[in-house]
């Protein structure tokens, strides 16, 4: 059995009376995605007649939407730019879903969340976000999902968790988000949020976890929502 380092209780775990909402990154929380990423989007460079995607390049798409990663991947919004765009808003992501897993513990925290706080979803994912809850039973969890395709700028711009503040009536003091990349790092300064890095000790966070089973101090005492 993998050993769960609880590690050591800080605001978030012992004074966590403030919060009211606990907001997820996508990729790399709710799902082990990196073989999906890197499937999906090579398939599409096949098609636009492009090499796979490199190690190089994995952390980059991992990381952003899809226009974004098209750009990077095709190196200008040029030709093979827009035939890739124009292929992706036609595919199937049905198969690429298959690469997914989920992360171990997820629905057990959610199921305990939901009890306590309201729950959001904030990803750099597009039009694949609701397909992708839907296929593994995870929709029932989510209050609100908001996507890059809600919003004019995607992660780490603001607008997506100010989105999730204006639904919820509430202060960023209020709000946990949980991430795992530079993108989720920036995302949460800029909103003021609370940060969870989750698997990643890199970066700047309030507190490190690599199980969800390390939140569960977060339901001690706590109200039901």
């Amino acid at each position: 059995m993998e050993k769960i380092d609880k590690g050591s209780p800080g605001p978030l775990l012992t004074g966590n009376g403030n919060l009211r909402v606990i907001v997820l990154d996508c990729d790399g929380v709710l799902f082990d995605s990196r073989e999906a990423n890197v499937q999906f989007y090579s398939h599409i460079m096949e098609v636009v007649g492009r090499p796979p995607v490199s190690a190089e390049q994995q952390e980059y798409i991992h990381m952003h939407p899809v226009r974004e990663s098209l750009i990077y991947l095709t190196g200008s919004e040029g030709e093979d730019f827009a035939r890739a765009i124009k292929y992706f808003e036609t595919i199937d992501f049905g198969p690429f879903n298959g690469h997914l897993r989920k992360e171990p513990g997820l629905v057990s925290f959610l199921k305990n969340a939901q009890k306590h706080f309201r729950i959001a979803l904030a990803t750099n994912r597009t039009i694949s976000t609701l397909q992708l809850l839907a296929s593994y039973n995870l929709t029932k969890y989510f209050d609100l999902v908001v996507s890059a395709s809600d919003v004019s700028k995607p992660k780490p711009a603001p607008e997506i968790m100010n989105k999730i503040l204006d639904a919820f009536k509430v202060l960023p003091d209020h709000v946990l988000y949980i991430g795992d990349s530079k993108v989720d790092e920036e995302f949460a300064a800029a909103t003021g949020v609370h940060f969870v890095s989750y698997k990643n000790p890199a970066l700047m966070a309030e507190l490190h976890i690599t199980h969800f089973r390390q939140l569960n101090h977060l339901f001690a005492k706590c109200p039901g929502r």
